[in-house]
């Protein structure tokens, strides 16, 4: 009877904890109200993506998307400038996780990665070339963003 145990135990432990995921997001600047997005091309039309990352090690989804964008970007982002915006399960893809990377101060004009990226103006994304996931990714962190704002004092 143990040996049942501690087989169906190793079965949930392998299918739960190490089951793959996708971590993506952007970067908010908030005094500009932009977001750094990937930008590629295909077909010769430009395109707009979220940084995303693949859990490979059993990683939370936070560190698996922090570790992609260090990695994409060639710099070293702050654990606790993270934020979570939702999670769902696409219908191919499987479990996605979507994060936000919160930029205070000046907005960085460049990063030391040879990866195209671009900052937009949130205002502006109804123009850019994306799949629709891709926007309501943004449109969702958006709103989470948002509701983290606090409310103006009345004067």
């Amino acid at each position: 009877m143990e040996e049942k145990i501690t087989i169906i135990l190793c079965l949930w432990y392998t299918k739960n904890v190490h089951k793959s995921f996708y971590a993506s997001g952007f970067l908010y600047h908030s005094p500009s109200q932009q977001i750094l997005l990937q930008q590629s091309t295909h077909d010769n039309t430009e395109t707009f993506d979220l940084f995303r990352g693949k859990n490979k090690n059993g990683n939370d989804p936070k560190i698996v998307f922090q570790q992609c964008v260090e990695k994409a970007l060639k710099t070293t982002i702050a654990a606790s400038s993270v934020h979570t915006v939702y999670d769902y399960v696409h219908d191919t893809l499987g479990e996605q996780f979507i994060f936000y990377v919160e930029i205070t101060g000046q907005i960085p004009t460049s990063y030391k990665a040879n990866a195209n990226q671009t900052w937009v103006l949130l205002s502006k994304l109804a123009k850019l070339a994306m799949n629709e996931q891709t926007r309501h990714d943004i449109i969702i962190g958006e709103r989470v963003i948002r509701s983290h704002i606090p409310p103006a004092s009345p004067q």
